[in-house]
């Protein structure tokens, strides 16, 4: 009898997915970045909040990736950021991980301005 995933952890593989194309070609985060936001954003379930913080931090601290795309990504995020931020006794490695993000938007967000 085979076994049944609980819906977040077949995200999850779904995400990871989505994960190894964007580190396989950078072009892809333009394309993947907005798509995730809704499936892993505050509302989402624990596993899936710290997959897409995970993920955002890891987008902009990546080498790969042009800074215009980023400061163009990072402005599609920034909601995102704020409203994991606002949630009350949020998950430690979700807040950790936003964070991380935060510091490395900072900088694009300040030159858009």
């Amino acid at each position: 009898m085979a076994s049944v995933q609980p819906p977040a952890l077949n995200a999850v593989a779904q995400l990871d997915k989505a994960r190894m194309l964007a580190l396989g070609d950078p072009a892809f985060y333009a394309q993947i970045v907005p798509g995730i936001l809704p499936i892993t954003g505050p509302t989402a379930a624990l596993e899936l909040r710290r997959w897409g913080s995970d993920f955002l931090a890891e987008t902009f601290s990546c080498p790969t990736l042009p800074a215009d795309q980023k400061q163009q990504l990072s402005l599609v995020v920034l909601q995102t950021l704020k409203d994991f931020l606002e949630i009350t006794g949020e998950d430690t490695a979700v807040i950790k991980s936003v964070v991380q993000c935060a510091t490395s938007i900072y900088p694009l967000v300040f030159k858009h301005m």
